[in-house]
């Protein structure tokens, strides 16, 4: 099965909301039973459902100063969903940094139904 414009539609919808911190918006990508498995510096995170998902975003990223996406992909991959973004900010205990994810998401019904991520973790400025 190929990726159809829909479903890189919703890819562009996620990192529009993630670039406007807009958590509802975000959440609205992901399947309410939709999961997220991600590999971090510090191990591994599972969430599972919209509102864990869209929790754990908010955890990433709603305590940055100056947050920006600098670089943004959503590009069909197989039957997956690449996404990669690349985030500037100022944060609160280490300053100026950046980070880079990169999602695999498996799209159904429009909606992010899994999501495979990995994350560089934070680079100092």
């Amino acid at each position: 099965m190929s990726m159809t414009d829909l479903d890189t539609e919703i890819g562009t919808r996620f990192l529009g909301a993630l670039a406007a911190r807009d958590y509802v918006a975000l959440g609205a990508c992901f399947a309410a039973d939709g999961i997220m498995r991600a590999i971090v510096p510090s191990g591994v995170r599972e969430d599972e459902g919209r509102d864990a998902i869209t929790a754990r975003f908010r955890l990433w990223t709603a305590d940055a100063d100056e947050y920006e996406l600098v670089e943004t992909e959503a590009t069909p991959f197989a039957d997956l969903l690449r996404l990669r973004w690349m985030v500037r900010l100022v944060d609160p205990e280490l300053g100026s940094s950046a980070y880079e994810q990169t999602a695999y998401a498996e799209i159904t019904g429009g909606e992010i139904v899994h999501m495979r991520l990995a994350c560089s973790g934070y680079r100092p400025l």
